[in-house]
């Protein structure tokens, strides 16, 4: 396995706009790295793909698997969530027919935690550790607190997405390869990837665009394709189903929606209505 980078050098190498929403958060990441001692490097877990498969199983019997995020607030929004109990959000997503949760770990923008990892394994369902990890220190805390898989923003990783992924499946996590465009495909293949996002919002704008399934399934003709960002209503996810990607990622509109798992059900509704016509 490829030794990985130091963590200021990689977020260095990246050459991310300064003053940018990305820029900022990998600042106070590098910050929150002299406070992330993890008792020595965390055990080797078997090779697990439950993230992935629960997705597969979705896609399969309700047309399409939905990854339900949970963060109480973001750089573009500010805290626009802040205080929603956890409990009560995951066991609307799982009561909903969520096929996975993921789980914001960073604390100064998304006031995230690891501890909110841990918690989201009494619900049952598959765990996405969703921050912008840079060092082993981070992998080794997502496996302690029980996650399944790891966000890897290949836009921040760069060459180095494969060595983080190898590393990631070394601690029995399974790596989900975010990228932005198609200039970045290439690191997403070189790691082998079996989940692959697009994210619809630029990481350093936070603006968001409208992303083609089409190419990645050209790329990664097997791996899960998961559309991410950008998705307000149960119609944008449906939506992206039938562009083709086989999973979403949402995360603010289920927060900010009242009846989370009522607007879970009205996107398989939609879908069922669509099988049926």
């Amino acid at each position: 396995m490829s030794p990985l980078p130091i963590p200021s050098t990689l977020v260095r190498d990246a050459r991310i706009a300064p003053g940018s929403h990305l820029a900022t958060v990998l600042s106070s990441e590098l910050r929150r790295l002299d406070s992330l001692q993890i008792a020595g490097s965390a055990p080797a877990r078997p090779a697990s793909t439950r993230f992935e498969q629960a997705l597969r199983h979705a896609r399969a019997t309700l047309g399409g698997a939905i990854i339900a995020e949970y963060k109480q607030g973001s750089p573009s929004l500010g805290p626009f969530a802040k205080g929603t109990p956890l409990e009560a959000q995951l066991e609307a997503y799982r009561v909903g027919g969520a096929a996975c949760v993921s789980i914001l770990t960073e604390p100064a923008y998304f006031l995230g935690s690891s501890e909110d990892v841990t918690a989201a394994g009494a619900f049952g369902l598959p765990r996405l550790y969703k921050g912008f990890v840079i060092s082993e220190s981070q992998m080794d805390e997502a496996a302690a607190c029980g996650a399944e898989a790891v966000l890897l923003i290949a836009r921040v990783l760069r060459k180095h997405t494969a060595a983080f992924a190898d590393a990631a499946r070394a601690r029995g996590l399974e790596p989900l390869i975010e990228l932005h465009d198609l200039t970045e495909v290439p690191y997403a293949q070189d790691s082998a990837a079996a989940l692959v996002g697009i994210n619809a919002r630029d990481l350093a704008t936070f603006t968001l665009g409208a992303p083609d399934a089409g190419p990645l399934r050209e790329a990664f003709p097997g791996a899960v394709l998961i559309r991410e960002s950008g998705l307000v209503s149960p119609g944008d996810a449906i939506a992206a189903f039938r562009a083709g990607f086989d999973a979403v990622l949402m995360g603010e509109a289920l927060m900010r929606s009242v009846d989370p798992a009522a607007f879970l059900r009205r996107i398989f509704e939609g879908l069922n209505q669509e099988v049926a016509s």
